[in-house]
């Protein structure tokens, strides 16, 4: 087994600097930290890729589905940042309402608006009085929202397009953004977009936007990738088919690529196995239709513990038979898979990320930042090998 070093971020300052830190953790299976490509074949994807920063304004769409582990988005900024290193920044992506759904959100973005909101939902929760769209986030204000303030954080964080994601909606007014009027353009029942004349960092909508507010997209007029990430709590396989018209609203990400991470939840739940690979099934199979030309990447969720009594913990044993599922799933209907298990250290590697400061000491669980960003890192070095290796052979 190779020694992997890992430069990771562990602080942001106020400019966004990063301050890295050099790890050795030898029980990382970096030889396993492959995508199993099952029997499918991505050339059309790679073709894409390979004309990139040929094509004015191509975009190579990436949308990551998940649950917690993806919600603070630690992993997939770090994956995000890796790729549109090597392919260009096509624009931030999705991003949810979350903080305004009373939930942690991302510390790259900001999304505010002017009014307190009477209702709000969340994917995993069950009361609900009103529902969620594609980002599992559902905001409604008293009156008619008049002003949403959108803001990215970071490098390289300019959008010159947004698009306001919310319920159906039959007005699509004009509206002033950072000032200026823009006419609203519908991409689709649940999604407006305003073009703006320059990139920015920030935009200050005034508009009257009704109805429940899910988020925004956001993109620019460069070539690259567009990595959007959409997680929640809590959430599992079968969470996502509860949202109306989910897959049919996922068309407004064009996605070449998508990424499903689960696993976790269901370690924890009462699903049979079956039950299990048929959520599998019926998620799969509802964005295939409506993305008739995406290709997919299942991952498994690594070894994790349960809390036995008050300070006692111990592997959840479940987490294995998950993988397995996901893992046969993955073989039975040529569907790629990433197995994090394996590639984290298989069984017995909860403790050794909880004693290298990688896993929370308090749930046994969630990943510190330093592990989600290890992840990441991961992640965009096996993807990369598929990417990388085929545009060279061109």
């Amino acid at each position: 087994m190779k020694k992997i070093i890992l430069i990771v971020i562990i602080a942001y300052s106020l400019l966004c600097a990063f301050a890295t830190q050099a790890q050795e953790l030898d029980f990382i299976n970096t030889d396993s930290n492959h995508i199993e490509m099952n029997g499918d074949d991505w050339n059309c994807l790679l073709d894409k890729l390979d004309s990139i920063n040929v094509v004015p304004n191509m975009k190579f769409n990436i949308l990551h589905i998940g649950d917690s582990h993806i919600q603070a988005d630690y992993m997939t900024t770090v994956t995000r940042r890796l790729l549109q290193q090597q392919f260009g920044n096509g624009g931030r992506g999705c991003i949810a309402a979350l903080k305004l759904a009373g939930t942690n959100q991302p510390i790259n973005y900001s999304l505010t608006a002017d009014a307190v909101p009477v209702a709000k939902c969340r994917l995993a929760k069950s009361r609900r009085n009103i529902y969620p769209g594609i980002t599992g986030i559902g905001v409604a204000f008293k009156y008619p929202l008049r002003k949403l303030t959108v803001t990215l954080h970071g490098e390289d964080s300019l959008f010159s397009h947004v698009a306001i994601l919310h319920s159906p909606s039959n007005t699509y007014d004009t509206v002033f953004v950072n000032n200026a009027p823009l006419a609203g353009k519908k991409l689709s029942d649940y999604a407006t977009e305003y073009d703006l004349e320059n990139e920015v960092q920030t935009a200050t909508i005034k508009a009257n936007i009704d109805g429940t507010l899910y988020g925004a997209y956001l993109t620019n007029d460069r070539s690259g990738i567009i990595y959007s990430a959409i997680g929640n709590n809590g959430a599992c396989f079968s969470d996502y088919l509860k949202i109306d018209n989910f897959a049919k609203q996922s068309e407004i990400f064009s996605p070449d690529l998508i990424i499903l991470s689960f696993g976790t939840n269901e370690a924890f739940g009462r699903s049979s196995d079956s039950e299990i690979r048929a959520d599998i099934h019926r998620l799969i199979s509802a964005l295939k239709t409506a993305n008739p030309n995406a290709k997919f990447l299942l991952t498994t969720p690594m070894e994790c513990q349960r809390r036995i009594r008050r300070s006692y913990y111990a592997v959840n044993k479940r987490i294995v038979g998950v993988r397995n599922v996901i893992l046969e799933y993955g073989r039975d209907h040529n569907i790629p898979v990433w197995d994090l298990y394996e590639i984290a250290g298989g069984e017995g590697s909860s403790r050794l990320w909880i004693n290298n400061g990688l896993l929370s000491r308090r749930d046994h669980i969630h990943c510190q930042v330093i592990g989600y960003e290890l992840q990441g890192s991961l992640l965009a070095d096996a993807l990369l090998e598929q990417f990388l290796n085929y545009t060279t052979q061109r």
